[in-house]
């Protein structure tokens, strides 16, 4: 997609899980994790989606793939030694070699623009992840992040100048929290830049390193895509979320000449962190006439979308039909409700 989240194009339409997509440095191609040969490999597409072909070929799982500066190379994790390891190979699959060895797990790579490689590991910290960086051939493995941090860190991402890397952990309360922060590349001059009550995950740089793009939400898998400034200002939504229905109701039911009927709508956000504010749409038929209602509102805070109407005393015995709809951001959802008045 655009970068302010229009003219989004599917690239796979594969029925196994693609994941994990990685620009090469020129743009014109997209590294990625896929199944669809029974466990995951690493592919290759074309930009626009053609292309797609397979380039290591494993009996485990080989994912996350990370480009090298100038495009030759791919470096990835796989756990085919028994644990998760960091490897690297040209960018057509061929000259795998291993670049980690050790006991723990050391996972997510990111190839910076001065050729060293950030991961993730567990090595001497116990369940913790600490974030470690090494040369392109596997040689200097040592800590970035100081040893007086004891948290979770995760998802590096190298700035462009190689100054600065960003990255996920959970510091900060309350309790499952993960939050972005971003650091010299010497340990030094640790920034917070969120400060949302839920998961912040999978930040990326602009090229011109002035805005960052990341993921965020209630949980790792109910998330939109957010864009901020570098400092962490002007955070705002770029992908909108879907609306979904929870309950629905008539008050009351069947429906009473002379009184007053109410349809409710309760609806919620499936995704993402920022409410929005869905339009109510309501349609009504009282035997084979129109009938408008006379009320018609939404509740920001409950997210209760509600139609009324009165129905005159002439309708006893009459099929009242009635609909309510309400439209976020990328779509519509309604319910329709029927019974005679009595």
């Amino acid at each position: 997609m655009d970068p302010d989240g229009k003219r989004q194009v599917r690239l796979t339409t594969s029925a196994a899980h693609d994941d994990l997509a990685a620009w090469s440095p020129d743009s014109k191609r997209i590294a990625f994790a896929s199944d669809r040969s029974g466990q995951l490999e690493i592919w290759v597409m074309s930009r626009d989606g053609g292309d797609q072909h397979q380039i290591t070929h494993d009996s485990a799982r080989d994912y996350g793939p990370t480009w090298s500066p100038g495009g030759r190379q791919i470096a990835f994790r796989s756990d085919r030694d028994g644990n998760s390891e960091i490897y690297a190979m040209n960018s057509d699959g061929s000259n795998e070699r291993r670049l980690t060895f050790s006991n723990a797990s050391d996972n997510t790579p990111k190839w910076g623009p001065d050729g060293r490689i950030l991961f993730v590991t567990n090595r001497d910290v116990g369940s913790k992840s600490s974030l470690w960086v090494m040369n392109a051939d596997g040689t200097d493995q040592h800590r970035l992040t100081p040893s007086t941090f004891f948290w979770n860190e995760s998802r590096p991402a190298w700035a462009p100048d190689g100054h600065r890397v960003i990255f996920q952990a959970d510091r900060d309360g309350p309790v499952g929290n993960t939050e972005l922060y971003s650091m010299a590349m010497d340990g030094t001059d640790l920034r917070r830049l969120t400060t949302y009550p839920g998961k912040d995950d999978w930040p990326t740089w602009s090229p011109d390193a002035t805005q960052i793009a990341f993921a965020r939400g209630p949980s790792p898998y109910a998330n939109e895509i957010y864009e901020m400034k570098a400092d962490g200002s002007d955070t705002h939504e770029v992908t909108l979320p879907k609306l979904a229905g929870l309950n629905f109701g008539a008050i009351p039911s069947p429906p009473r000449a002379g009184r007053s009927f109410r349809l409710i709508y309760d609806i919620s956000e499936v995704s993402g962190a920022d409410r929005v504010s869905p339009t109510v749409a309501c349609s009504a038929r009282l035997g084979a006439a129109a009938f408008r209602e006379h009320t018609r509102t939404f509740d920001d805070y409950s997210g209760r979308a509600s139609c009324g109407w009165l129905i005159p005393k002439t309708a006893k015995g009459k099929r009242l039909t009635v609909k309510i709809a309400v439209t976020g951001p990328i779509g519509t959802i309604s319910r329709r409700f029927t019974a005679l008045v009595r």
